[in-house]
């Protein structure tokens, strides 16, 4: 009797851990802004934090014009202090107070913009 009722017990927070699992947005996630040595773009750096969360930068159609420019600049200086923020912030820091962030969550694509939308 008690094994069935830890079974079930079990089963029922499996369920809710899952859910909750879900709805966790991978992006909202802290991270150090230190970056390896063979890091040297923006688009580097960004593809540094999102990938390993299962998301992809894109760069050509239908990504803004704009996006390769900007994600082929070097590190600007601001950025290159260590810190620890979330994902999406590590990336507005890393392309400009000034330019769009662009995230597709259903799809997992990220990309850039030059100006705010």
């Amino acid at each position: 009797m008690k094994k069935t009722l830890c079974a079930l017990a079990l089963m029922a927070c499996a369920g809710t851990s899952t859910t909750f699992a879900k709805e966790v947005d991978t992006l909202q996630v802290s991270v150090r802004t230190v970056y390896p040595t063979s890091v040297s773009t923006v688009g580097e750096a960004v593809k540094w934090f999102v990938e390993p969360l299962g998301y992809y930068v894109l760069t050509d159609h239908p990504a803004p014009v704009s996006a390769k420019s900007l994600l082929a600049k070097p590190i600007p200086m601001e950025a290159m202090m260590h810190r620890t923020m979330p994902v999406l912030h590590a990336v507005q820091l890393l392309i400009g107070q000034n330019n769009t962030i662009i995230v597709d969550k259903k799809n997992k694509l990220i990309t850039v913009s030059e100006g705010r939308s």
